[in-house]
């Protein structure tokens, strides 16, 4: 059920070619629902928000298409939101995100 859902994602997904580097994503990951696209060597990463046995960090989540094995973020909605330059505000930036599109990240999961 998992594998044809996910095939249903990957027909919404942004294409790798039109993802804007420095822009936040609502994702489909499986560590979190919005991430900030970053370029790393030729693979776009996008970093999220984790809580981890109480812990806040910034997780990267590899794109789908740019790696086989540990590739698992799909990029389905380009946010109006804009992210700082500063990286040292993303994480409280991220975790607000999360909360202000909750619903929509949501629904990125089957039911």
């Amino acid at each position: 059920m998992y594998a044809e859902y996910q095939e249903q994602l990957l027909t919404k997904r942004i294409p790798r070619e039109d993802i804007i580097f420095g822009r936040a994503y609502i994702i489909h990951a499986r560590n979190g629902g919005v991430g900030i696209a970053r370029q790393n060597s030729d693979q776009i990463e996008y970093t999220l928000h984790r809580v981890k046995f109480g812990n806040h960090f910034l997780f990267p989540e590899v794109d789908w298409a740019d790696d086989d094995n540990f590739g698992t973020a799909i990029p389905l909605q380009l946010l109006e939101d804009i992210p700082s330059t500063d990286e040292s505000e993303w994480l409280d930036w991220l975790a607000e995100m999360e909360e202000k599109y909750k619903e929509e990240v949501k629904a990125t999961w089957p039911r």
